[in-house]
């Protein structure tokens, strides 16, 4: 019965951030053009670039093309995850062991509420790597996507490769995005996704100056492809994608692992349904992103705690390994060993999600 109060609280709170949101309803005329790289010299971003200092950057020429190709020779001191390996302190790995990160990119689209109602039937929550041009579009799919617990991202406004703009346009890609999503849903976004994986030192640099987390994926064999389709199949992409989690599934679980899959439309969401049960058949957890990190504070403003699984319903187990011999010998969540762990698990994510709550609520008080 407490459970069931504290969830109820917790949807409450959501709803009445969302019912704030909704009072500056997004005029798509007042931001910059869909999907294309905004200007720099609007008041908006002359007003964002001077909120902060970008002298010091690394001096690294643009690439050309979107996705841009690999310079050959390299560059020294690039550290470009696309072509060199090289990801500096980009997260690369869900934290938590035996965890598949579950994040889409390119969305929302008039695919998603599929998404959504699929994720919603497995209990399930994802982060979603939003662009802020579909944003702008489906406000009402992002605020869903939140109330429905889902953890929200950037992906920037007009997916294309950060390595090809200036530091001035990284700055207005992330801004306006984020311009979008605040009002929506009045979070302030925390983590980011770059475009391709497009990230170098200078792109960190920004960044880091507007206070996001690049968050890339656990290199090629969790790429599902799922982008390619139809030029590639279906069967195709989920037989390869089972490879990569059948190597996963019989190796070193220390750690989980974030995929590249794709809210873009009804392919790529189809596709989607028929991943995710391979996870859950392999006894895979299934988390978001904040989840993974254990980040109790998901945003820069607005929120102070990972968003609940579905709908207020806390999950009934904990992050990690989910095999009955590992759970036996560890007392992990899940077995009869570990239960006085879960139970004490779920108090402390519930206390969590009253204290955003109460915070949010004093915040909806008093704007």
């Amino acid at each position: 019965m407490v459970k069931f109060i504290l969830s109820s609280f917790t949807i409450l709170v959501l709803t009445l951030g969302v019912v704030k949101a909704q009072n500056t309803p997004i005029v798509v005329s007042q931001y910059p053009k869909i999907n294309e790289v905004p200007p720099v010299n609007s008041p908006e971003v002359i007003a964002w670039l001077k909120e902060i200092d970008l002298t010091g950057a690394p001096t690294i020429p643009l690439h050309t093309g979107n996705p841009p190709a690999c310079p050959n020779p390299p560059i020294a001191n690039e550290c470009y995850w696309t072509c060199d390996g090289c990801a500096a302190d980009d997260i690369t790995a869900c934290a938590a062991p035996n965890t598949w990160g579950l994040t889409f990119d390119d969305g929302p689209s008039t695919a998603t509420p599929a998404l959504l109602d699929f994720l919603k039937t497995k209990k399930h929550s994802a982060t979603f790597f939003l662009i802020g041009s579909n944003v702008i579009q489906y406000p009402d799919t992002v605020k869903r996507e939140l109330t429905e617990g889902h953890h929200l991202a950037s992906h920037t406004w007009s997916h294309h490769a950060l390595t090809t703009l200036s530091n001035e346009q990284i700055v207005a890609e992330m801004r306006w995005t984020e311009k979008a999503v605040l009002a929506a849903t009045g979070l302030k976004l925390k983590y980011m996704r770059p475009p391709y994986g497009d990230i170098n030192n200078r792109v960190r640099f920004v960044l880091k100056k507007l206070g996001y987390i690049p968050v890339d994926w656990t290199g090629d064999a969790f790429d599902t492809n799922d982008w390619q389709m139809p030029s590639m199949s279906e069967a195709t992409v989920t037989a390869t994608f089972t490879k990569s989690l059948d190597a996963y599934a019989k190796g070193d679980k220390s750690k989980g692992f974030y995929c590249l899959e794709h809210d873009l439309n009804t392919m790529t969401v189809g596709a989607a349904q028929k991943l995710i049960p391979l996870g859950e058949a392999r006894n895979i957890s299934i988390a978001n992103v904040a989840q993974c990190q254990s980040d109790a504070q998901p945003y820069q403003s607005g929120g102070t705690a990972p968003m609940p699984t579905v709908s207020g319903v806390t999950s009934s187990h904990t992050l990690g390994p989910s095999s009955s011999s590992a759970s036996s010998a560890s007392g992990t969540p899940g077995t009869t060993g570990g239960t006085s762990n879960k139970s004490s698990s779920a108090v402390t994510l519930q206390a969590g999600l009253v204290s955003a709550g109460l915070a949010a609520l004093a915040a909806v008080a008093l704007a």
